[in-house]
């Protein structure tokens, strides 16, 4: 049987820099300019890190029915919101045929602490029923799908770095594989006090050493760690020929997906021969990289994870194409998080439509999870 072909038909996105559907995420990509700031949500005063990516709370705010927004936490506003965008930017409805996949790195970390404190404060007695859901990491899937009527499979995914890249594979796999007609994916987190701090603490954010200043710089020679963002960007995947059969307006085609585990120590900042073997590596391999006009990927300041990700896509490209390597981070604009991998697609999906050539989207997180997508523009 012919592999069915996945779409993408719409965007929806609420990050430090814009909210809106494709056009917003364009403008913002055309613009080039960092949402990197002074972290305001909290006090920083006694971390080494003070900077962050936030989103507009008085945006968020416009974008939500008041009713949803007093029952919802505020992570589930930003991926209901971003989801929202997305239908309405492709203009489709749900039902049973429209599947959910959510990538996130740390999930609605304020409902469970909130719920914690309520019953450190005053015993069984302050477990609150009305925060306890939103302290199950699927959460967010299962208040975006019942908002929009997603009624096929819905899948929540965690990994640091790639959440929302694992989201889009996840998703088109769906597709292809026949588990549903449509599929919205993508990623969200959100600046939460607790986290911040104790990365700060691990020395896990910019500066990782104190003689270099704070930023997110990757693939510099002095980068010193990630600076954490917050939002959430999801996209609706289709197959092509029910796509084109409602008369949707297609940005773009994911042609290919991979993902997998590295055999290697991302310490040493090398790409060892065992690599290889692993899915992502054998995709490449076996394309025409001379396709491929731009490739973005997981740079996010982490020196571990620039230095690595910069040996494994040197060696499978053999050298054919040193302009890919380093590939383009977009981490300095918006901030490591787990929408990030779905900002990236939807960046590609973009540079399809306008371009009319295939562009490269690869991952790599510091544990071996690695992933690519190629997107190409639509036939």
């Amino acid at each position: 049987m012919t592999e069915r072909r996945v779409a993408v038909t719409g965007l929806g996105t609420v990050n430090a820099s814009t909210a809106g559907g494709r056009e917003a995420l364009a403008g913002a990509l055309a613009l080039g300019r960092s949402a990197i700031g002074p972290v305001r949500a909290f006090d920083t005063g006694a971390f080494a890190s003070r900077l962050a990516a936030e989103v507009d709370e008085a945006t968020l705010v416009s974008l939500i029915d008041r009713d949803a927004a007093r029952r919802v936490s505020r992570i589930c506003r930003l991926a209901l919101a971003a989801c929202q965008l997305a239908v309405r930017d492709a203009d489709i409805t749900g039902g049973p045929g429209l599947g959910m996949v959510v990538g996130t790195e740390y999930g609605d970390f304020t409902s469970s602490r909130d719920f914690a404190q309520g019953f450190l404060r005053r015993g069984p007695g302050g477990l609150s029923p009305m925060i306890f859901p939103n302290t199950v990491m699927n959460t967010m899937a299962s208040i975006a799908a019942i908002a929009v009527g997603a009624k096929a499979p819905s899948i929540t995914v965690n990994q640091a770095t790639l959440a929302g890249d694992l989201a889009l594979v996840r998703g088109t796999r769906m597709i292809k594989d026949g588990h549903a007609t449509a599929v919205l994916a993508g990623g969200v987190d959100e600046l939460f006090h607790d986290v911040y701090q104790r990365l700060s603490e691990m020395g896990a954010l910019s500066p990782m050493h104190g003689a270099l200043p704070e930023g997110c710089r990757p693939f510099a020679a002095d980068h010193n760690g990630p600076v954490l963002g917050e939002g959430a960007t999801f996209l609706v995947l289709e197959e092509s020929e029910a796509a084109r059969a409602r008369g949707a307006r297609v940005m773009a085609e994911i042609t290919e997906v991979a993902w997998g585990n590295v055999p290697a120590a991302p310490h040493t900042g090398r790409a060892s021969r065992r690599d290889g073997s692993s899915p992502v590596s054998r995709m490449l391999r076996s394309r025409d990289v001379a396709s491929i006009a731009r490739c973005y990927g997981a740079g996010n300041g982490d020196p571990a994870v620039d230095d690595w990700e910069r040996a494994l896509l040197g060696r499978d490209f053999e050298g054919a194409r040193p302009d890919l390597v380093p590939p383009q981070s977009l981490a300095p604009l918006f901030g490591q998080h787990g929408g990030l991998g779905a900002l990236r697609v939807g960046a590609a999906a973009i540079d399809a439509e306008r371009g009319g050539a295939s562009v490269l989207v690869h991952g790599i997180a510091r544990g071996g999870c690695r992933t690519a997508l190629v997107v190409g523009p639509a036939e």
